[in-house]
């Protein structure tokens, strides 16, 4: 199936990449969205086209995650700029690119209580999410996300749920993002995305049901 074709059954395409390049190419090709997470950012890195970029951010004083974090917001935002006119024409409905926060606040080393491990997905949310029209925050459903979520939601920051692996992840996501969104006096500007990893059960189909047909193969998770 063509992307064309995918696109014309109403399916709504979104990039997993904040390449410049890959975002214009795909942005052409029908594509409504993108998301991002710090390892594409960081294969982005090791390509060497952003080394100028990296540079000019260390001359400023940054830390090395400083600067990664900084490059990823200009990304991100760079991504935005594209995306714009389509969330400006489905007024707010599409149109978003997804920022991924800081995957390390689930540091098992840290020993982080769960209180703290919220404070730091609220707080990096509102720093990377506020002001940014089509900008979405990407925010794990572990304990301490599902817990942020609701306060991300009440502040007005579009949220993506991400790493949902089970229908109970997902009506909690669901529950707690909706219970924060009745805060808002205005909730036109606000949306939110939940993404299930279904990709996963067609990787364990694959190693441990070989029986399947190859037709079978990579279509499980989706149907």
């Amino acid at each position: 199936m063509s992307l064309k074709s995918l696109i014309a059954t109403g399916t709504k395409l979104w990039l997993d990449s904040i390449d410049p390049d890959l975002v214009k190419k795909n942005f052409e090709m029908g594509a409504v969205g993108a998301t991002s997470n710090p390892i594409i950012v960081s294969d982005l890195v090791k390509t060497g086209r952003f080394d100028e970029r990296m540079t000019s951010l260390f001359d400023k004083g940054m830390s090395d995650e400083e600067a990664a974090w900084a490059l990823t917001d200009q990304l991100v935002l760079e991504a935005q700029n594209v995306f714009k006119p389509v969330w400006d024409k489905t007024r707010g409905n599409t149109g978003y690119v997804s920022f991924e926060l800081d995957p390390l606040i689930e540091d098992f080393d840290l020993s982080l209580p769960h209180e703290e491990r919220v404070k730091r997905y609220v707080t990096l949310g509102k720093q990377w999410g506020t002001r940014r029209d089509n900008r979405m925050i990407k925010v794990p459903a572990t304990p301490a996300g599902l817990e942020a979520v609701e306060h991300l939601a009440a502040a007005g920051i579009p949220l993506n749920v991400t790493l949902i692996f089970s229908e109970r992840q997902y009506n909690i996501a669901r529950d707690n993002v909706w219970r924060g969104a009745q805060k808002l006096a205005d909730k036109s500007r606000f949306k939110s995305v939940y993404s299930i990893f279904v990709s996963r059960v067609d990787v364990y189909t694959e190693k441990h049901v070989p029986s399947l047909s190859a037709a079978a193969q990579g279509l499980v998770g989706i149907v």
